[in-house]
């Protein structure tokens, strides 16, 4: 593709022995690619780029709208939502861009594609029935299974570390409203939270959900905590971790289980933070004035992927856990965004 070239880092350009130097420093000589979407030939279109030689790689290339990537868990596919066929379906791409395979069929926008654990089978929200709910299918695009039918819109939220639970959250009145888990062959519904809270995470160990509870028109983080010797289907134990005036959104956890890195508006604009994951130790590692957003950490938990505006459009940067030896690594006119590492 013609703006490819356009995607390589400064020391793929040329610049300063310094800058070459950082970032081999930054990316040492494992790490894995990260998948995101880029604009850059004036529709969405799903990429992989491998932070530590810079070059990217189209996975699509055509003129349908590709977006939403993520990694199967053995790292070799990536699922994605496209509207190739008139309305949005999900598919599957294999990391070299060879293979592309439709998995949904059905009428009615299916987005949203998640991996269970083993990678054997992908959670996805349907519109096939009017509103939106949460399916499951196999990762062969196997019969999919309708596992919440109720009339608010759900929105899909992670797989359970052990993959047994879905945790999705549900507009609607206070009755409906909420997190809920479910296990994915349908059976054993939790109404885990009553309040206006999306964005579920499970921690490493499965003992913590992180989530977003809107209050007043304010965003902030909790911690929704299994009880000792207790399960999912008992009470919980809630957390606030954020306590500011401003949005707090996005929280990812670092595969340790110990940092959740988050993106915050208190600095009046977004930047990415991480903290504790009792809340404490709130540390910012972004600094500048445009929005940074959309926080991934890599596989060995050292860096993190991001997306900033810095220079206008978003672009894929990387950064050390602390916020040191922050990178671009995509540099166009175009928006770059959505990355999974």
């Amino acid at each position: 593709m013609g703006g490819l070239r356009h995607f390589l880092p400064a020391r793929i350009l040329g610049f300063a022995p310094l800058v070459l130097t950082a970032l081999v420093i930054a990316c040492g000589s494992g790490a894995d690619k990260i998948t995101f979407v880029s604009e850059v030939d004036g529709d969405a279109e799903i990429y992989v780029i491998d932070p530590e030689s810079g070059i990217a790689t189209p996975l699509t290339d055509n003129t349908s709208e590709d977006f939403d990537p993520v990694w199967s868990p053995d790292g070799k596919q990536v699922a994605f939502v496209s509207d190739g066929s008139g309305d949005l379906e999900v598919n599957l791409v294999d990391g070299k861009g060879k293979k592309i395979e439709r998995l949904t069929n059905a009428a009615g926008n299916d987005e949203t594609p998640l991996w269970s654990p083993d990678g054997e089978n992908l959670a996805y929200i349907s519109h096939q029935e009017g509103g939106a709910d949460v399916f499951v299918m196999t990762a062969d695009g196997g019969r999919p299974v309708r596992i919440t039918a109720e009339s608010p819109d759900d929105r899909l939220g992670a797989w359970s570390p052990d993959g047994v639970w879905l945790a999705f959250a549900r507009g609607g009145s206070q009755e409906e409203r909420g997190l809920w888990l479910r296990n994915p062959d349908g059976v054993n519904l939790v109404h885990l939270t009553e309040e206006n809270d999306f964005s579920p995470v499970w921690s490493p160990n499965g003992k913590h959900i992180v989530f977003v509870r809107v209050f007043e028109g304010n965003s902030d983080l909790y911690l929704a905590s299994r009880l000792k010797d207790g399960t999912w289907q008992d009470d919980v134990e809630l957390t606030r971790l954020t306590q500011h005036e401003e949005d707090d959104l996005a929280p990812a956890w670092s595969p340790d289980g110990d940092t959740i890195a988050f993106v915050t508006f208190r600095d009046g604009n977004g930047e990415i933070y991480i903290m504790e994951s009792d809340g404490s130790r709130q540390l910012r590692l972004t600094t500048n004035e445009a929005d940074d957003l959309d926080p991934v950490w890599s596989p060995n938990g050292k860096q993190i992927a991001f997306v900033s505006h810095l220079y206008g459009p978003g672009e894929i940067f990387i950064m050390d856990d602390d916020g040191e030896n922050q990178l671009r690594l995509t540099t166009n006119d175009a928006e770059d965004h959505s990355p999974d590492w």
